[in-house]
């Protein structure tokens, strides 16, 4: 008999649910409003600087609750249900595509494009700035493990259902 690490039920969707929460909205929620303290306590009183250089990061913040919003929602049944039921298996699958479509939003499909102002630091400034990244071969490749990922769930299923059924190997 095997161990039996993934029961599923109650405990484990509500564990499951609030990582995802944690990850994918308290986190980004928690460092967007911890940048301009921190810049305040480190530069003395340009909050105000950093602050409206900050805001252009609200729409990132925006797309990435939005999108993480099917993510945390399909963890709940994930976590509910046990290894070897077909139903978690379809709902891995839902996962990693709702996974693949966070990523391909989140990142605008590998490309990144961000134009700060000055920013004054007490008696540093830094320089204005402009950042562009076109990262589309690693987020194709991402996307990929993703897929994988849900194609786990169909393994998963296979290698554990006459264990949840209480069968034999040979079924």
């Amino acid at each position: 008999m095997s161990d039996n690490k993934d029961k599923g039920g109650v405990k484990y969707a509500v564990a499951n649910f609030l990582k995802t929460l944690i990850i994918f909205v308290i986190m980004p929620l928690a460092i967007y409003y911890a940048i301009p303290s921190i810049f305040d306590a480190v530069a003395g009183g340009a909050y105000g600087d950093i602050s409206e250089q900050v805001e252009k990061l609200k729409p990132y913040i925006y797309r990435i609750i939005v999108f993480a919003i099917p993510l945390v929602i399909l963890s709940i049944p994930v976590g509910y249900f046990p290894r070897g039921d077909k139903r978690k298996a379809i709902c891995r699958m839902l996962y990693a595509v709702a996974m693949a479509v966070f990523i391909w939003f989140v990142t605008n499909g590998g490309k990144f494009n961000l134009t700060m102002n000055d920013v004054g630091l007490g008696a540093i400034t830094v320089p204005s700035f402009s950042l562009s990244l076109d990262n589309g071969i690693l987020i194709y490749i991402t996307l990929g493990l993703c897929l994988l990922k849900g194609l786990l769930g169909i393994l998963e299923y296979r290698t554990y259902r006459n264990e949840l059924n209480g069968g034999s190997e040979a079924d």
